[in-house]
């Protein structure tokens, strides 16, 4: 369920600064915790990564496969925000 009241889905840009925050927490953890090895369920850290720093917006099996349905481009964080926040606005708002 989303709860608008915690992250305002009319303006993507937290979600876009969070998902770059963790872009940047993954990379380390993947050159770390996993010694250099892709994660392949990085949609998962990601999601855990967005709701803790936003809030339990929506669930995190939804953000994560929400984030999976984006393809890779030079502006991700932005785009995948756009996505996220139009995906849900929708569901709340037929």
């Amino acid at each position: 369920m989303v709860d608008l009241t915690v992250v305002d889905l009319s303006s993507d840009s937290a979600i876009a600064e969070a998902l770059s925050a963790a872009g940047s927490a993954h990379h380390e953890y993947e050159q770390t915790a996993l010694k250099g090895v892709c994660d392949e369920l990085w949609a998962g850290f990601y999601a855990a990564f967005v709701l803790g720093r936003l809030g339990d917006f929506t669930a995190a099996s939804r953000l994560a496969a929400l984030l999976e349905e984006v393809d890779a481009s030079s502006n991700w964080s932005q785009v995948a925000a756009e996505h996220v926040a139009t995906t849900l606005r929708r569901h709340c708002h037929p």
